[in-house]
């Protein structure tokens, strides 16, 4: 199963690596390169919008799970970023490339954000969590990790 996750992923960025753009020198980019590096970001988009979801149901009222609206909205603005340059590209009334350029710009910033704020308050809640364990507690725990380091009595890892 991982062997083919990471051969899939690999694919994927051998599809979408910006090499064939910057082959093309300084003339335009073909325009099915662009659509192609698309509509791959949208399906990766569409596919980790499917797991997420399938995470936050199977992990319902656990704090990730309240924490994953966060990843969620970030990869939103991930896609509508996307689609934000195609609007440039096939609708020239209304705007400017530019001004879809800085569009997609902000968006990718906003999912920035709001995965750096999911990744915060999942490290808060971990935090939390093992803080209150005890040091036997978390000795069982780090079976689960064979490299974690053990707890000594007063709790303390070392």
């Amino acid at each position: 199963m991982r062997a083919r996750n990471v051969a899939l992923m690999a694919g994927v960025l051998i599809l979408n690596t910006p090499s064939p753009a910057y082959a093309q020198g300084v003339a335009e980019i073909p325009k099915f390169i662009l659509t192609g590096s698309g509509v791959v970001a949208l399906v990766v988009a569409a596919v980790l919008l499917v797991e997420m979801l399938a995470l936050r149901k199977l992990a319902h009222g656990a704090a990730i799970a309240d924490n994953i609206t966060y990843a969620i909205l970030a990869v939103i603005c991930l896609a509508a970023s996307v689609l934000a340059g195609w609007f440039a590209r096939f609708v020239q009334v209304g705007f400017s490339a530019e001004q879809a350029r800085l569009g997609a710009d902000l968006l990718s910033v906003a999912a920035m954000v709001l995965f750096g704020i999911y990744f915060y308050r999942v490290w808060r809640a971990m935090s939390r969590f093992l803080g209150r364990l005890t040091g036997e507690e978390q000795n069982l725990i780090s079976v689960i990790d064979v490299d974690a380091p053990l707890a000594n009595e007063d709790g303390s890892l070392g």
